[in-house]
């Protein structure tokens, strides 16, 4: 059955780490991201087979693809915050990254169209960060939701939040660190430098396909 999975490197577990959100406890660890995969393939069986024995039902499988109402990153922020209520504003960029990173991987197409640059603490959307430049926390009430996203879009953005949402700012900035989209666009750039390159799409299609 075709479910969607995310995986990230736990320097805590030393082990690339793999969700499956469609299916609640489901995860899976390995020492690579392919290992990390397999290993969430068999858990999937398990929490099928061990469902169906239950008599509980089992989730409908995810969409191969998404219907697009071409929302913004203001948007994403908006819906992440109706949900989480109040985040630092580390974590709001970082979900709204994964949102369009797990989006181009999985569906091969952009979430946002928009880019996210490669500054010194991860992955920042610029039209985002001009929202909430000067402030640590963001609430729900700083971001009016007035988008109406499609069904497919808010499952996407519930399996990205389900995922990385109890992650604080700091967790999921070293997330981002560990992964190839933004340590290839940064090079040899040292800590605290900035280049403001835009994170090519394609990197991200790259890695977070599975």
């Amino acid at each position: 059955m075709a479910y969607n999975k995310m995986f990230y490197w736990s320097k805590d577990d030393e082990a690339f780490i793999t969700n499956v959100p469609a299916l609640p406890g489901c995860m899976a660890d390995g020492v690579t991201i392919e290992e990390s995969l397999r290993n969430a393939d068999i858990m999937i069986d398990e929490w099928i087979t061990l469902a169906r024995e239950l008599g509980r039902e089992v989730p409908a499988e995810d969409l191969s693809e998404i219907e697009s109402t071409n929302p913004t990153s203001i948007d994403v922020a908006s819906y992440i915050l109706d949900r989480l209520n109040a985040i630092d504003t580390w974590t709001l960029q970082k979900l709204v990254y994964y949102c369009q990173a797990w989006s181009l991987g999985i569906y091969r197409t952009a979430f946002i169209k928009d880019t996210f640059k490669d500054y010194a603490n991860g992955p920042v959307n610029k039209r985002l960060f001009d929202t909430h430049r000067g402030r640590r926390i963001v609430k729900k009430e700083d971001y009016e939701m007035t988008h109406s996203f499609s069904e497919s879009e808010k499952r996407h953005m519930d399996n990205v939040i389900d995922t990385y949402g109890n992650e604080d700012g700091d967790t999921l900035r070293q997330y981002t660190h560990e992964e190839r989209p933004w340590k290839e666009t940064r090079g040899t750039l040292s800590d605290g430098e900035s280049d403001n390159k835009d994170i090519a799409e394609s990197l991200m299609m790259e890695y977070y396909h599975n």
